[in-house]
């Protein structure tokens, strides 16, 4: 599975089975990797994460910075267009692309935590958790098992 970090203008692309052609990893210890690219080399150390948004906090050349690790799902969710985060202004959550619900987790009047399950959405032949942004209490859940959604439908409404 290929794995990608990025940080200002920098992608490196890395195979974790085999190396890829666009850098060279060596490990250095259990989160510390020497990284060769274009014939710059980096000392890359891993601080905390990832969290559920990809998001790592590393240390390159000494440097501190917030980097997004992206796999190849979420590679081909950010090529297409699609985050899987909710609305900025509400604790709402919506779907982050067309799909068929399989599984609601929550009924209204659940009390939620922050990364609890919600659901399950079914897209592009994957399945996909969703979870809560933020605590909450669950006030409307206008989706059922079975029912097709498309992109940026709301799947559970919350209070705060």
């Amino acid at each position: 599975m290929a794995r990608e970090i990025q940080w200002d203008e920098v992608r490196i692309q890395r195979e974790w089975a085999d190396l890829d052609t666009h850098a060279e990893w060596t490990a250095m210890g259990p989160r510390t990797w020497a990284v060769l690219r274009n014939g710059v080399r980096y000392k890359v150390e891993c601080e905390s994460g990832p969290d559920e948004e990809g998001q790592v906090v590393i240390r390159i050349n000494g440097a501190r910075q917030v980097v997004r690790v992206l796999d190849d799902r979420a590679k081909l969710l950010e090529k297409m267009g699609m985050a899987a985060v909710a609305g900025a202004a509400s604790l709402d959550v919506k779907a982050p692309m067309p799909g068929k619900v399989l599984q609601v987790l929550v009924n209204v009047g659940d009390d939620v935590e922050e990364g609890q399950p919600l659901l399950v959405l079914e897209a592009m032949k994957m399945e996909n958790m969703i979870n809560a942004s933020a605590s909450g209490q669950v006030t409307v859940v206008p989706v059922s098992e079975g029912e097709a959604v498309e992109k940026g439908a709301l799947l559970v409404g919350f209070e705060a």
